[in-house]
């Protein structure tokens, strides 16, 4: 981590320079114990006449031994001569370990270096040895930290290499590895240092204070020896990929997957809005299909021995500045990267689930139990179950939930996703718990619609599909149009391939020889044409599947009244209530004024009612962290706690949020087991300069890294040194951009080469000065970051944050909106808030039962149980897109249906 400097004030804030050994050891860093017997350089400076320096010497002398040190030059010669000698200053030696920082008890002793007896020094002399080099003291904290950055510099031009991460005592200790030939020059005055002949290359009175005022270092620790660790250097990302994100970059890097079609989220400067059919049209002409190669280059032929082609690439989605595209292979989405208008290409972010299984010490809250203590039994008595209100369900699994009711229909939208118009199958990583939340809407809504829309959990585009369709506003998806038009082009290919087949059968046939060749001929032409009238049978089966998917999605969704999603996406999408669901759903949930009309009875004079959008909160916690970036000490290393806090069990440092792993029970492990896959997204806003709004060069550079302890245990090393194991390489990534200002989202994704303690630590990367300081701009930015744990198979522990968690920065997209009844569960250190950046919208709306007779728990269910309560009062009357709120439930409190609601509602049908 960089130690930037600090502009000194002046030398009168010195205040005690006389402070031996700086701070205190901190608690939470544990160390080797040291020999019991070192080796010792003592520097020492009597200046005065002779029989004052004699007598100054032997009292030095005296509270030597008195420590147990054991002179060695005692038996040379000229030793006795030291002591009418004023330029002798040294002597050398050994003492036992416990009482070596005694010796700087006497002010005649400016500096000393140990090691321990008889340590193993390397035989090269370039080689660095560790060494921990404690200053003086007593500064106030700013003046103490510009004289620990002008000792890093000075030390750095003796070769001196900074180890990372270490606890720095208050600005008065540093630790790293020093040239074996120049280790000796430590325990001279380091203002003289580098030096020639005869004279230091910087004259002590022109050196910047406080370094000028006296020699800084007050002793000098050779530590135990050991490998440094290399310093991290990530790969450089090749100019044409700036623009795609780690994940995708790794995608087009690897060979295997060259040939393997690929979804992919662009996100543009602008919104496409009437762009759409431009955008279908560039792709169809620039990306169209291609002859299918194998991943090593072979062209695969198709049953007629023709080469096989591509689907070409498909608009899959739009929303806002969003398009979700399949191309046929990754490195056409890094040729499209560089079209104009686009900000970034990343893999789809994926949603996270809401809903986990209970663990064997949990027990399921018993429906009827759930029923009574929120008043919706009242609500049943009174007719109202739900009864003509369609609830759409939206999940990534829904096993076993076909017969949940009477009235319960299953969707499957990832069907529009796949060029054969089948489901796709299920990701053998990923558990998806729909079917418990469609279970608590049964529990609260018995007689409801029940309609359980499966969607991909990267494809947030078609949540847009499923509220426009259930609002009547269209009739076919973006998806569904690119599959049209693949029909289409290829019903046009087969019927030019069937014309070439007909041609040659023909032409085989008029030949009706004997002979090997025409036979042979003639074979070949009738299992082409076979082979082609095959494929227009598939095709024409496809067909069917089109039509009639297109009718159920129709059908299905149409009339929805009430949406319980289950989804929620932590990053990847504005945060903020920005993204463009978020967005919608505020707007649809505003009241529009009614329509003036001529025509009495018009029913267009009315708009439709509001879609109640029922979003369960993000189940993340503990994995989230959000607040300002602050930076007190202004060495562009971000903390993660306010200045002057106390810091974490285990923590030296804020700029430190180590991690640890939660297993389904709750515990949480600090150690990260070896092959474990870590990604981690910061998110933040920040203004565009008016007179230059880019969005190429965010104020704020922001680049992850990620440390591992050495030595937790402190046995062999102390346990605050630290080795660099990841590095965000390329972005920071825009995501949204306006007028104003842009949300830029920084990536970070690695696997973890060992068990061990790891810690994430946010620095800023290079920012250039501007010509002239007033160009100078300084913002305030409040990012988010969160933690997730891609390749976890179900059941594994998940990563999260052990130092510095934040469970009031958001509930994730899209509970921030506004339009959006967030649901939560009160359970501790649940997600709460809309955001860093909108710190007074409360956030969740609502709270329901964590459980409801299912062996499963969390926002996921309590948003299917309320969901079903909002379709019971949607049928007794309710009006808006907060029912809740129209029915007078107390916000931001546990769900209970008021008593003073029911006394005022008719039963049912009355």
């Amino acid at each position: 981590m960089t130690r930037a400097p600090l502009a000194p004030t002046a030398a009168a804030l010195l205040l005690l320079a006389g402070a031996s050994s700086g701070q205190q050891p901190n608690p939470a860093v544990k160390e080797p114990p040291r020999a019991e017997k070192l080796d010792i350089q003592v520097r020492y400076r009597i200046r005065a006449d002779r029989d004052e320096r004699i007598r100054q010497f032997r009292v030095l002398e005296k509270h030597l031994a008195a420590l147990g040190f054991d002179d060695a030059r005692k038996d040379e010669p000229d030793r006795e001569l030291d002591i009418l000698d004023p330029a002798a200053e040294r002597f050398t030696g050994t003492i036992p370990s416990a009482r070596v920082l005694e010796v700087l008890d006497d002010p005649r002793v400016e500096t000393i270096l140990f090691a321990p007896a008889g340590y193993p020094y390397p035989e090269t002399r370039d080689t660095g040895v560790p060494v921990r080099v404690v200053i003086r003291g007593g500064l106030i904290p700013a003046l103490q930290q510009v004289l620990h950055g002008q000792v890093l510099g000075h030390l750095e031009r003796l070769g001196y290499r900074d180890a990372l991460g270490y606890d720095t005592r208050g600005y008065t200790q540093l630790k790293g590895t020093f040239p074996l030939k120049y280790l000796d020059r430590l325990v001279k005055d380091l203002r003289t240092e580098p030096a020639g002949w005869f004279l230091a290359d910087t004259q002590p009175d022109q050196l910047p204070r406080p370094l000028a005022e006296r020699n800084p270092v007050r002793w000098v620790e050779v530590m135990p020896p050991r490998d440094a660790p290399a310093p991290f250097t990530p790969a450089a990302v090749p100019p044409a990929q700036l623009r795609l994100t780690p994940e995708l970059r790794a995608l087009v890097a690897d060979p295997a997957r060259k040939e393997t079609p690929v979804r992919v989220v662009v996100l543009f400067v602008d919104r496409l809005e009437d762009r759409t059919e431009e955008l279908r049209v560039r792709l169809q002409s620039a990306y169209g299909s291609t002859v299918r190669r194998t991943a090593d280059g072979a062209v695969v032929k198709g049953p007629d021995g023709l080469p096989a082609l591509t689907e070409g690439a498909a608009l899959e989605g739009v929303a806002g500045n969003l398009a979700a595209i399949r191309f046929d292979r990754p490195a056409d989405a890094e040729r499209f990267a560089t079209e104009p208008g686009v900000m970034t290409v990343r893999l789809p972010p994926q949603a996270g689930e809401t809903v986990r299984p209970l663990t064997a010490a949990q027990k399921p809250a018993a429906a009827a139990d759930v029923l009574k203590g929120s008043g919706v039994d009242a609500l049943h008595r009174l007719g109202y179950t739900g009864t003509g209100v369609k609830v759409l369900v939206i999940g990534t699994d829904f096993t076993g939930a076909e017969r949940l009711t009477k009235k319960t229909r299953l969707l499957d939208l990832t069907t529009e996703l796949n060029p054969d118009l089948v489901p796709l199958p299920a990701d053998p990583l990923r558990t998806g718990h729909g079917t418990a939340a469609a279970q608590a809407v049964a529990v609260s809504a018995p007689d409801a619609d029940l309609v359980l829309v499966r969607v991909d959990p990267g494809s947030l585009f078609q949540l847009f599909s499923v509220l426009r369709l259930a609002k009547g506003e269209i009739t076919y998806t973006d998806a569904l149009r690119s599959r049209l038009n693949e029909l289409s082009e290829r019903s046009g290919e087969l019927t030019r391939r069937k014309d070439a087949a007909v041609a040659a059968y023909r032409a085989a046939f008029d030949d009706l020889a004997d002979d090997q060749v025409a036979v042979a001929r003639r074979a070949q032409a009738q299992a082409n044409l076979n082979a082609v009238i095959a494929e227009q049978a598939e095709l024409t089966k496809r067909v069917g599947r089109f039509n009639e998917f297109r009718k159920d999605v129709t059908a299905a969704l149409a009339g929805g009244r009430v949406v319980v999603n289950t989804l929620a996406w932590d990053g990847g999408y504005p945060l903020d209530a920005l993204s463009e669901l978020s967005r919608t759903l505020e707007r649809l949930a505003t009241p529009l004024p009614p329509r003036l009309t001529t025509r009495a009875g018009d029913p267009a004079a009315q708009p439709k009612p509001p879609v109640v959008w029922v979003q369960a909160a993000s189940a993340a916690a503990g994995s989230v962290w959000g607040g300002p970036f602050r930076d007190a000490n202004r060495d562009e290393t971000m903390e993660f706690g306010p200045p002057g806090g106390m810091l974490p069990p285990g923590n030296w440092s804020p700029d430190l949020n180590f991690l640890g792993v939660r297993s389904a029970t709750g515990e949480t492990a600090p150690d990260l087991p070896a092959g474990t896959r870590v990604r981690f997204a910061m998110q933040w806003r920040e203004p565009l300069d008016p007179n230059f709004p880019s969005v190429d060069r965010p104020l704020y550079p922001v680049v992850l890294r990620v440390f591992r302890q050495l030595d937790p245990t402190g046995t062999r090393v102390p346990s605050d040194e630290m080795a660099e194991e990841a590095r965000s390489a390329g972005g920071p990534y825009p995501i949204y951009a306006t007028g104003t200002f842009a949300v830029f989202e920084q990536v970070l994704e690695f696997t973890t080469a060992a068990a061990g303690r790891y810690a994430l630590v946010a620095t800023l990367g290079y920012r250039p000065e501007p010509p002239i300081p007033a160009l100078k701009r300084e913002i305030e930015i409040y990012p988010r970051v969160v933690v997730e744990t891609p390749a976890a198979k179900p059941g594994e522990g998940r990563v999260v944050f052990r130092s510095y968690v934040s469970p009031d920065a958001g509930v994730g997209v899209p509970g921030d909106s506004a339009g959006a009844v967030a649901v939560g569960v009160c359970t501790p250190d649940e997600l709460s808030g809309a955001g860093t950046g909108l710190a007074l919208r409360a956030k969740p709306d609502i709270f329901g039962p964590e459980s409801v007779g299912s062996a499963h728990r969390g926002p996921g269910v309590a948003a299917g149980y309320l969901g079903g309560v909002a379709a019971g009062l949607v049928q007794a009357g309710a009006v808006g897109a907060d029912v809740f709120r129209a029915a007078g439930f107390e916000p931001g409190k546990l769900a209970v249906v008021p008593g003073a609601w029911l006394r005022h509602l008719r039963p049912a049908g009355k």
